[in-house]
């Protein structure tokens, strides 16, 4: 029964040593859950292990006097005076890689996500600000937004300062050049349809014409002819006469018979055909 007490205060003590070990006089309390986070603002990259736990990496951050602890892919623990900032704490879905040496913890995830605790040093830990300082000179803007930043040009003699035109951005210039080109090529497409219309149009308006010049003419001609025949016909000059009133003859007239006829005889009867010689004794 002694030797069973003396064994229980020797790892007491085994204990009692390793924690002053590790901590030094006051070790730190438990750990505390504070959220799945999308960044590592206020945290440094401490070890990697391959049993690693929330506990493992409390003893790395807590000698450190370091107040918070994250986990992350499984392997890796960081540290920090400083919980990462409340606008990129995340859903805890999001941490969903089982730490190596306990797989019933989640341990951040192989993405950007990290389980922030707190070390047990202190009871709480200040939030970091936003950190804007690692995009650099090109930090990406809000869609819409350009930089302000100008553009120095050293030229023999001068220095040319180019800044870019305010309130654009080179996407948005890029898609407003490409919405202008489409639209260039919109209109001269409507353009070139509408004067292949009115090409076609007037080709279709002068053949009509034409034909319609052309029936007007045969008809008149058709008309002149059958005019000239009925002329003829009814005892009118010919067709091809010139129409002068000292070129037209009567037919029935007889020049030689007018000639052997005297001049006593009296005048010609109208009624009376001279075409056809008549012997008289």
């Amino acid at each position: 029964m002694k030797s069973t007490s003396s064994l229980v205060a020797f790892g007491g003590l085994l204990l009692s040593a390793s924690h002053v070990a590790a901590y030094g006089a006051s070790a730190p309390g438990p750990v505390v859950y504070k959220g799945c986070y999308n960044s590592s603002t206020g945290l440094t990259m401490n070890s990697t292990y391959t049993f690693n736990t929330q506990g493992y990496c409390q003893t790395q951050c807590a000698p450190l006097n370091q107040a918070v602890l994250a986990t992350k892919s499984s392997t890796d623990c960081w540290c920090g005076n400083e919980l990462p900032p409340t606008a990129d704490l995340v859903d805890d879905s999001h941490c969903d890689a089982p730490c190596a040496g306990y797989g019933s913890q989640m341990c951040g995830s192989s993405q950007d996500f990290w389980s922030v605790w707190l070390s047990g040093v202190a009871s709480s830990a200040s939030t970091a600000t936003a950190d804007t300082s690692s995009a650099g000179p090109s930090s990406t803007s809000a869609p819409g937004s350009t930089s302000t930043s100008p553009a120095i040009v050293t030229q023999p003699g001068s220095t040319v300062i180019v800044t870019a035109a305010p309130g654009v951005s080179d996407a948005a210039s890029a898609s407003a050049s490409a919405h202008a080109k489409a639209k260039t090529n919109k209109t001269a497409v409507a353009v070139g349809v509408v004067v292949g219309i009115v090409v076609i149009g007037a080709i279709a308006g002068g053949i009509y014409l034409f034909m319609r010049n052309k029936k007007r003419r045969e008809v008149e001609d058709e008309y002149r002819r059958n005019a000239a025949t009925s002329t003829f016909i009814a005892g009118g000059k010919p067709p091809n006469s010139s129409g002068g009133g000292s070129s037209f003859n009567d037919t029935r007239l007889d020049q030689a018979t007018m000639a052997q006829r005297r001049m006593s005889d009296g005048s010609i009867a109208d009624n009376q055909d001279y075409s056809r010689r008549i012997l008289k004794v």
